[in-house]
């Protein structure tokens, strides 16, 4: 009777040991990676949108928030510092269909991104991402800007999420 429960417990303990070091929200955390610090991320586009900076930042430390356990802190002590700027914000025609006319725009943000591992300071690095969403050439930006945003938004955190966590 015993050896049956026994076995049953050994059935589980792999599973166990699993949960433990894997959180189901995409992130494998090592266990000395206990805080973060995200600063704000300045807009120095040629062509500004004025909630962008403001927006980004509070979207990329959510991100790190729901799907991490560690603290989000202020401090240069944090083991993980994620720092930046906003490079570029411009809206460019695409799918040229006659003549000049185009029959899509497209809006770029791209994003430099400075990250600094002060566990394990040789996974740090300097990168660029750009993200595009293309409207419809009779939309004007205005009338789309605050979804595309937040989508492209949703794209890069991504790109800059799973480079920072996939080595964990």
């Amino acid at each position: 009777m015993i050896c049956k429960y026994f076995f049953k417990a050994l059935k589980i303990f792999p599973l166990l040991l699993f949960w433990n070091c894997y959180t189901f929200t995409g992130s494998s955390l090592d266990e000395r990676y206990q805080t973060v610090n995200i600063m704000m991320f300045p807009n120095y586009a040629p062509l500004q949108n004025p909630k962008l900076s403001q927006q980004f930042t509070e979207d990329l430390k959510l991100r790190f928030d729901q799907r991490t356990r560690m603290s989000l802190t202020n401090t240069d002590e944090a083991n993980i510092i994620i720092s930046g700027e906003i490079t570029n914000y411009n809206v460019t025609p695409v799918n040229i269909v006659s003549g000049d006319r185009a029959a899509k725009n497209r809006l770029t943000i791209t994003i430099k991104v400075d990250y600094i591992n002060n566990v394990e300071e040789d996974k740090g690095f300097t990168k660029s991402y750009s993200q595009y969403e293309d409207f419809e050439a009779n939309q004007s930006l205005d009338m789309v800007e605050d979804e595309m945003v937040q989508e492209i938004n949703q794209k890069l955190i991504d790109l800059i999420y799973n480079d920072i966590v996939a080595d964990w």
